[in-house]
């Protein structure tokens, strides 16, 4: 039997729904632009560009060339982990465009290992405990932590990593005074990796044409030699005559081996007392006091005990990133961004504000935010700052926000959402130059401006994209696949309930 010619297939035909990838390549799309709600895991964003930049995003930037600091509230959604990956993107635009005064970014969100060292080394058993006791000097050791070993890596060879856009780095340090030469040292002895750390110390020293050592090891030698000269004399002068100056010599020789036997022993005890204090102080890196004393015998102890972080004192650790800056001055590298991003997402945190508050508010010293030579760039959630608003005058005196270009909150307009939905749709579009705009996804009585005012709606990115991605299921599920545009029926039904799940968060 046909059934075409009795009608029945065409009807089938009718009722087939909408398939998604059908809808999006009528419109010239080769994906979902509003599938991904996670910016790190979002393909759309990267190919963006500019128009998915927040207007404030020039203030949190800043100029390169002058580092300056920025903190910034938004709620969730509000595209703070995006403006990271976007400020990432704008420094390494900027570096590749210049041959001297590049900025090294640093991440700073991987706060789960930071408080997870500090309970290992303070042997807690509850991580609130350590996240309770974090102080400025942790948040600086280990983002130290975080760089020195890769730096190290690119100095000694061995491996792809290579954090500094120079394919000369250890060339260029070993041409540099011997002063920033030590630097580099010091840095590894402090911050490199465990528990090959002693041995790298030794072998970057040999990179770098560096002398000098602790002395411990020529003193046990001199003294063994001494001692065992003076036994020969003492056996000579008991069987040869004369006796007296034979005697003599040997009495010599055993007060000039107790000589070297006490440096030696004066040196060791300074170098234990350094490196115990290394160890107890830098509680992120994981390192023995052992690895840190065989380290330090590799320079002279004056110079150990003058400059390595012994306390959990901030003034030592502006030291060590003034030695990092020196370093970085010698390659045309001249200042440092660190961008901190997921404050709220450490498992003893978990979103609660307290513990944020505990985590973020050693970072929020001016001393450190207005440091010379670097750029802090704080992307904190919006009920942090509300809590930071009842905080009492030494705070705010303390962390001067009038001075560190704070956003109070990451705002955004039905306007601006909708350009970001254009952007979106022009990053996901077959042919970007003639990519369509986002309300002609929808029947023409619903409009720019409805569509505008739906996004308004949605407050952030994320929302946005949900209620997107919402409208464009509710069409596959109840159209047929010839509906080309969505309806304002159900644009009104998905907005209704984007605007309910709005006002249940709040």
């Amino acid at each position: 039997m046909n059934y075409i010619a009795l009608g029945l297939g065409n009807d089938t035909r009718k009722t087939q729904p909408m398939n998604l990838s059908e809808f999006l390549g009528r419109h010239g799309l080769e994906s979902n632009p509003f599938a991904a709600e996670e910016a790190a895991q979002d393909p759309v964003l990267t190919q963006s560009g500019d128009v998915c930049r927040h207007p404030d995003f020039g203030k949190i930037f800043g100029e390169p060339t002058h580092p300056s600091p920025a903190v910034v509230f938004g709620e969730r959604g509000a595209g703070k982990t995006a403006l990271r990956l976007q400020m990432e993107a704008a420094y390494r635009a900027y570096n590749k465009e210049q041959s001297d005064n590049r900025v090294l970014v640093l991440g700073h969100d991987n706060f789960d290992a930071m408080i997870g060292r500090i309970a290992r080394h303070e042997r807690l058993k509850n991580q609130s405990a350590a996240l309770e006791s974090i102080t400025l000097s942790d948040h600086i050791d280990i983002v130290l932590h975080g760089i020195v070993p890769q730096l190290v890596d690119q100095l000694l060879g061995g491996t792809d990593r290579a954090p500094l856009q120079v394919s000369n780095f250890r060339k260029l340090l070993r041409k540099a005074p011997s002063l920033v030469r030590r630097e580099m040292l010091l840095l590894q002895m402090a911050y490199d990796h465990t528990p090959i750390a002693a041995k790298r110390t030794r072998q970057l020293k040999s990179a770098l044409g560096l002398g000098g050592s602790s002395g411990s090891r020529a003193a046990a030698t001199w003294s063994m030699v001494l001692a065992l000269f003076a036994l020969v004399f003492a056996g000579m002068s008991l069987v040869q005559e004369p006796k007296r100056p034979l005697l003599a010599v040997a009495v010599l020789l055993a007060a000039g081996s107790f000589v070297m036997g006490w440096s030696w022993l004066r040196c060791q005890t300074r170098v234990g007392i350094i490196a115990r204090g290394m160890h107890k102080g830098i509680r992120c890196v994981n390192r023995t006091a052992a690895s840190f004393r065989e380290s330090l015998h590799h320079i002279e102890v004056n110079i150990g005990s003058a400059s390595m972080p012994t306390d959990r004192g901030d003034d030592s650790r502006f030291a060590m990133m003034d030695r990092l800056l020196a370093v970085l001055r010698v390659v045309d590298y001249g200042s440092i961004a660190i961008l901190v991003d997921r404050v709220d997402e450490p498992t003893v945190v978990a979103g609660d504000v307290d513990h944020m508050r505990c985590l973020v508010a050693p970072l929020l010293s001016s001393r450190f935010l207005q440091h010379r030579g670097m750029a802090v760039k704080l992307l904190l959630p919006a009920e942090l700052g509300d809590r930071f608003n009842r905080e009492d005058g030494a705070f705010f005196r303390a962390a001067r926000l009038d001075k560190q270009n704070a956003v109070e909150r990451l705002q955004w307009s039905g306007s601006m959402l909708a350009k970001v939905c254009d952007a979106r749709i022009r990053a996901a579009s077959a042919r970007p130059t003639s990519a369509v705009a986002v309300e002609t996804l929808f029947d023409e009585n619903v409009g720019r401006a409805k569509v505008e005012e739906a996004l308004g709606g949605c407050g952030n990115p994320r929302e946005a994209c949900r209620m997107m991605y919402a409208m464009l299921q509710e069409h596959m599920a109840h159209s047929d696949a010839g509906v080309k545009t969505i309806s304002s029926a159900t644009f009104d039904l998905v907005r209704q309930r984007s605007q309910v799940r709005s006002n249940s968060k709040r």
